[in-house]
């Protein structure tokens, strides 16, 4: 099984995906870089499929793996997330005024558009820190509390969500969508903009 990293042929040792890949992560963490995408023969590999013990014990014959300077990606990942958010934000208003003119299973493609796009920028904030070892109530905001209010607000937003969805209590999902969810996206979008930045300021190390 031949293992490439960045077009640099490492090995075909492996006999396993699992193993190819373990190979491909300690030769890009060796360089101080970390593996941001993997293709299996022709296949991009799933971040799920990561941890299917299954997947991971097949055998492929090649298999290519792509790594980045990680603060570099980590602050491109932030403001990818940013710039989502504003998906977000259309998404939720669409699927209030769905709910809004009672339909409600119309609603919900737009409303797991939202949740998805959420889950995505609390991931990057949280695994983008923890890839750099990077301490968020150390950051230097103007607002010490802007971090965890704005974590806190989130949420409680997504769980009133879940709530109002369990509950089939349509008028309040909406207006948790249209007000308190549309709200947290400018301070998101900041939020995270602000970590970029600090992320590519010279203060942090790689």
């Amino acid at each position: 099984m031949k293992v490439i990293l960045d077009d640099r042929f490492l090995t075909d040792e492996p006999r396993t995906l699992a193993q190819a890949i373990d190979m491909g992560v300690d030769a890009a963490s060796a360089g101080g870089r970390v593996v941001v995408d993997i293709i299996a023969d022709g296949r991009s590999v799933r971040t799920d499929e990561l941890d299917d013990a299954k997947a991971m014990a097949h055998a492929c014959d090649e298999v290519r793996l792509t790594s980045a300077e990680p603060r570099s990606f980590i602050r491109v990942t932030l403001l990818d997330a940013c710039e989502a958010l504003g998906e977000a934000k259309s998404a939720q208003a669409d699927a209030a005024d769905l709910l809004e003119a009672g339909s409600v299973s119309d609603a919900f493609a737009s409303i797991n558009t939202s949740l998805r796009l959420w889950q995505a920028a609390r991931q990057a904030l949280d695994q983008g820190a923890q890839l750099l070892g990077l301490d968020l109530t150390t950051l230097p905001l103007a607002d010490t509390e802007q971090l965890p209010k704005a974590i806190a607000s989130l949420t409680a937003g997504l769980e009133e969500v879940r709530r109002c969805v369990a509950c089939e209590d349509w008028a309040a999902l909406g207006d948790v969508l249209r007000y308190d969810l549309d709200e947290l996206v400018e301070t998101w979008q900041t939020l995270l903009e602000r970590v970029a930045a600090h992320i590519a300021s010279e203060d942090v190390s790689a």
